[in-house]
């Protein structure tokens, strides 16, 4: 009898003990790699060609001696000072 009591008080000190260490913390200590994310590859296209129209070319339509001018934004002085206004396009005299 002796024996069973003595196995048993050892086991329930056993698991109370454990018990109590498994509530506590613990220490972890490691390294953390994050994950390369490579993008698409930037690639950067020139810029489109410019190429000036011909002396003397009216454009898709042609009005005779007159030339389509196209609107433009600009900048006029008024009482307020200088304010940025829109010149319509018109139709201008070109000998």
């Amino acid at each position: 009898m002796k024996k069973i009591l003595l196995i048993a008080s050892f086991l329930l000190v056993f698991s109370i003990t454990t018990g109590v260490a498994s509530a506590h913390g613990f220490f972890h200590f490691g390294f953390f790699f994050p994950p390369v994310v490579i993008g698409p590859p930037v690639i950067s296209a020139p810029p489109p060609a410019y190429y000036p129209a011909p002396y003397g070319y009216y454009g898709p339509g042609y009005y005779g001696y007159r030339a389509w001018v196209p609107g433009y934004w600009g900048t006029e002085w008024t009482d307020h000072g200088w304010v940025r206004v829109w010149h319509p396009g018109h139709l201008e005299y070109r000998p």
